[in-house]
């Protein structure tokens, strides 16, 4: 029994591999659609490495052990070149996840932003187009990305555009990055929601939980946070970081507003350990992910 947080392996908060426990930690080591810094496909391991500070007790804010309750299911064998057979394969290993743990929500960390092969997938196994809140510097709806039809600023148009997401319950939040205004306004325009991390900073938690029951009501509901919503001095650790984002403290707060959603699956995405110092970035998403595991009833 190894019971100091940095002995043991390093699975995501020491848990066991594949366990049947209600949430499973899923690595998608993938950065091939990198358009800036790359090294986002060393992010499971150095999240699992990070999480094992968070291995002394319950949460502070929830009398639950997300130790207790999460079972680190391994990476997707994926392939590091074609972004098309990237999402396929993600698709596929969320699909047959499912299938195997149907009672089992799963935490995935990444990696570029392609929650869309995840999307795909629920979509799926729920048989309607899921609502989705975006934690984002980046409104992620370009047409194109530097040439290709799809990548990691593309996402979230795909999703509406493939129906695999209802825009009209999609929430954009803390963009603030350059982009054309075309593009920025795309979701206004299919009916969704945005917000500016300056807006996000001014907004409380319960505020924002009033957003979402408005607006997503009890449709089951992806949180995909991609890391550089937050500012550069709290996660330095990504590809394409963007001054004037919020706070890790903001960033708690507004995750645990959701805890009454019907949250089916989370992502924390563009986390780049050749970038981060000492870590922060990595803890930081550990934290969040550990945080969702500890809110959500069982």
């Amino acid at each position: 029994m190894f019971g100091l947080p940095y002995q043991g392996v390093a699975t995501f908060l020491k848990s066991p591999l594949d366990a049947h426990r209600p949430f499973g930690f899923v690595g998608i080591p993938y950065d091939g659609s990198v358009t800036f810094r790359p090294g986002a496909r060393l992010a499971p391991n150095a999240i699992r490495r990070a999480s094992m500070m968070l291995t002394d007790g319950h949460h502070p804010e929830f009398a639950t052990d997300p130790c207790e309750r999460v079972t680190d299911l391994g990476d997707i064998d994926i392939t590091q070149v074609a972004q098309h057979a990237a999402l396929a394969r993600i698709e596929e290993a969320v699909t047959a996840l499912g299938q195997a743990r149907p009672s089992c929500r799963l935490m995935m960390a990444g990696g570029d932003h392609l929650t869309m092969g995840v999307l795909r997938a629920l979509r799926r196994r729920f048989d309607q187009p899921l609502a989705l809140i975006h934690f984002d510097a980046h409104c992620d709806t370009w047409a194109r990305h530097f040439g290709d039809d799809i990548g990691h600023g593309t996402f979230l148009r795909n999703a509406i555009e493939e129906g695999v997401v209802d825009p009209t319950r999609t929430m954009s939040l803390g963009l603030r990055s350059p982009v054309d205004p075309v593009t920025r306004e795309w979701l206004i325009g299919q009916g969704g929601l945005q917000m500016s991390s300056r807006q996000l900073m001014r907004t409380e938690g319960e505020a924002l939980a009033r957003h979402v029951r408005e607006r997503i009501g009890d449709a089951p509901v992806y949180v995909t946070f991609d890391i550089d919503v937050l500012d550069p001095a709290h996660a330095p650790g990504t590809g394409t970081p963007e001054i004037g984002g919020i706070t890790t403290m903001k960033a708690l707060e507004l995750l645990e507003s959701l805890r009454h959603c019907n949250m089916v699956g989370m992502d924390v995405v563009e986390v780049s350990p050749p970038f981060d110092n000492h870590d922060v970035t990595a803890l930081a998403a550990a934290t969040l992910l550990w945080t969702w595991a500890a809110m959500l009833p069982l």
